[in-house]
């Protein structure tokens, strides 16, 4: 058993191994196989059965830079929507409490607390003063 294992890291060395495009990639493919089962299709059938050969092909690539790059993009647009998604959750609990404008400057999104009429605003980023009326 052991010297299986020092067989397959051996052959692992250089190779770039599971990141999180690998995981995505995987979680994506049970998904897919999953909505199969119950909704039939070709389209389906065929991205389920390239996935896990897409993932698999990064895990075993030697071209680790190229992987290392891929995965960082990955990364980059997974927090960009784990971001949007947090924000849309925290406006929607905070609907009665606060209002959420845009510095008409440089366009940064500030947190307002919920004062009905007219509000005299300072943008904390670019210190531009501007009113907003804020209605309910």
């Amino acid at each position: 058993m052991n010297n299986w294992r020092q067989k397959l890291a051996l052959w692992m060395q250089g190779r770039n191994g599971p990141d999180a495009l690998y995981k995505a990639l995987i979680a994506l493919y049970f998904a897919l196989f999953i909505i199969n089962i119950f909704v039939p299709s070709r389209l389906l059938s065929l991205l389920a059965l390239v996935l896990p050969v897409i993932a698999f092909y990064r895990v075993f690539s030697k071209d680790v830079v190229k992987r290392a790059s891929e995965n960082r993009q990955y990364l980059q647009l997974q927090g960009r929507a784990t971001k949007w998604i947090k924000q849309i959750r925290s406006r929607w609990s905070e609907r009665k409490t606060h209002r959420y404008r845009k510095c008409p400057n440089c366009h940064t999104t500030l947190r307002l607390q919920k004062k009905i009429g007219t509000v005299q605003v300072t943008c904390p980023v670019c210190h531009t003063q501007f009113s907003i009326i804020i209605n309910r």
